[in-house]
């Protein structure tokens, strides 16, 4: 039954402390394929802690317990024609049979959905975090407005760190009105001609708001007021990109990882994995104008580009190339399923900040960190 069970997290956390045992933060395991299993001995789990606290659609504000489901607080805002910018993305659950991504899931992973470039990042949203610490202490940072900054970097180091600083228990985000019209423009374009007229529509102001690139198509997503965006349509036609049906299940597929590019990596099992029948999919976040890689000529279908070019999906299963690649173009990449990569001296302040939050190493993290138990946080631009 949902509720409030702050009180119980901190039981369970000072439990483990004293028994120098750790804690694995689940809410329904719906991210569990991105990293490697974390070796913990019990699991404290936020299924249960959910519910809307508060909602204020004149605030543009709203809160709930971390194990609050993506999709109620989704529901609750579509009543106002109000949204989370950020699009989180909302993965399969198999342990409740349906889409169970949960609010504090979310800000643990940090991802953000198709018009990150555009409508800001998942981190940008938080304004206010409560949480448990390895010590059992409750703390609150941050506000539920805007205007109250106090903690407020503190609240954006939970997006990302997979649990490595401690158990969220409620979450203020900012949300925004939507858009009154959208429509997403698409035509066939080679990779690298997509990525020059990305670039060149960058220069403009155009009411953009997604961009994907996949099997020689190119589609952008135009959001904004009726005159905008039917300008805009007007403008884009000359480069060949005419509207397309259906295109909000497109772009819902593209945040909830539904796509058929994502299919055959997002529902494979841990088993698949593990036996190596399952093809190795990477996550690169690259300059805007960096080349597409040569990979030996792979099918346009082992990539997929998001936005506007700075993010790009490939099957491939020569990491040496995918990493050389990455670091000739000075971006970074991650092989979804593996230990996530960290620079030598960001791992260091993520040590020291680790530390401050979880001294004893209660929670275990699927974010390695050699030199300490507890994990480090992840990369901004996750």
């Amino acid at each position: 039954m949902a509720g409030d069970s702050s009180a119980l997290f901190i039981e369970q956390i000072q439990a483990a402390s004293a028994a120098q045992q750790r804690l694995l933060i689940n809410g329904h395991n719906s991210k569990r394929q991105w990293l490697p299993a974390a070796a913990a001995d019990s699991s404290l789990c936020t299924a249960e802690h959910s519910g809307i606290l508060q909602y204020e659609p004149a605030e543009l504000v709203v809160t709930a317990r971390a194990g609050t489901p993506l999709a109620e607080i989704d529901a609750a805002l579509r009543e106002q024609q109000q949204m989370l910018a950020c699009e989180p993305p909302r993965f399969f659950a198999s342990d409740v049979g349906t889409f169970g991504a949960t609010l504090g899931g979310a800000v643990a992973c940090g991802f953000s959905g198709p018009g990150r470039p555009w409508l800001g990042a998942l981190r940008d949203a938080i304004l206010g975090v409560e949480l448990i610490n390895g010590l059992g202490e409750y703390l609150k940072f941050g506000g539920q407005v805007m205007k109250n900054v106090a903690g407020y970097d503190v609240s954006r180091l939970q997006a990302g760190a997979w649990g490595a600083l401690g158990v969220m228990s409620v979450i203020s985000l900012r949300v925004q009105p939507c858009f009154a019209a959208q429509v997403t423009v698409s035509g066939e374009l080679t990779a690298a001609a997509a990525l020059d007229l990305c670039a060149q529509l960058g220069q403009r102001n155009l009411p953009i708001t997604g961009s994907c690139w996949h099997a020689g198509g190119l589609a952008l997503r135009l959001q904004g007021n009726e005159s905008g965006v039917a300008a805009a349509c007007a403008g884009l036609a000359e480069f060949g990109l005419m509207p397309m049906p259906a295109d909000d299940e497109y772009w819902q597929r593209l945040q909830h990882y539904q796509h058929d590019f994502f299919l055959p990596s997002m529902q494979a099992s841990t088993d698949t994995r593990a036996h190596g029948s399952r093809r190795k999919l990477w996550r690169v976040v690259t300059p805007l104008a960096a080349p597409m890689p040569d990979f030996g000529a792979p099918s346009a279908a082992d990539a997929l580009v998001m936005w506007g070019g700075g993010l790009r999906w490939f099957y491939q299963d020569d990491a040496a190339a995918v990493m050389a690649y990455a670091k000739a173009v000075g971006g970074w990449c991650w092989a979804i399923g593996d230990a996530m990569p960290i620079d030598p001296m960001q791992a260091q302040i993520m040590h020291q900040l680790a530390n401050a939050f979880d001294p004893k190493g209660v929670f275990a993290t699927p974010l390695s960190f050699p030199a300490n138990k507890a994990a480090t946080l992840a990369m901004e631009s996750h």
